[in-house]
């Protein structure tokens, strides 16, 4: 089969302008207390294509958010600013809707549970390319599947008996 030269994705073109436009853009709900972290999360979800929603801050307003704009992706920090935890809130918001989550945290070891499959867990300080790998993961279309919804919820909620 012979695709047009201008169909050809390669390397160099994967990120071009006009291919990120092509790709299905999804929102991304971020949940970080820290106002720089949550800029960097935004520039880089963003950088990949996709809307961004947030920054929420706190435990409520993540909640709030994530019920109203249903995210397919949720970017959340453990601790959040009012002592509030962005487990329980990514928990409670799971309830509702199906997500992929991405935790990035400080405190990486609140979640070895060694059942955290398909939760993908970042340590900060993280890279830019870590950010990256797990958005473009939990953006796939096998992240975006029922199954993996149904393990996603099931893990979160065994975080939540551990805290």
């Amino acid at each position: 089969m012979n695709l047009p030269s201008e169909d050809v994705q390669t390397p160099e073109t994967a990120n071009s302008p006009r291919m990120k436009r092509q790709r299905r853009a999804l929102d991304v709900l971020v949940i970080e207390d820290e106002s720089i972290i949550a800029k960097d999360i935004e520039l880089i979800v963003s950088d990949l294509g996709h809307r961004v929603i947030g920054p929420a801050r706190t435990q409520e307003e993540a909640l709030s958010l994530g019920l109203k704009a249903r995210p397919a992706v949720v970017v959340a920090d453990v601790k959040l600013a009012d002592g509030s935890s962005g487990i329980l809130a990514v928990n409670e918001m799971l309830k509702s809707i199906d997500a992929a989550v991405i935790f990035v945290t400080a405190v990486p070891q609140w979640l070895q549970t060694g059942e955290l499959e398909p939760v993908l867990v970042i340590p900060k300080p993280y890279t830019v390319e870590e950010i990256k790998a797990a958005v473009s993961h939990a953006t796939s279309r096998r992240a975006q599947s029922m199954e993996t919804f149904v393990a996603t919820k099931d893990a979160v909620s065994r975080l939540t008996r551990k805290q």
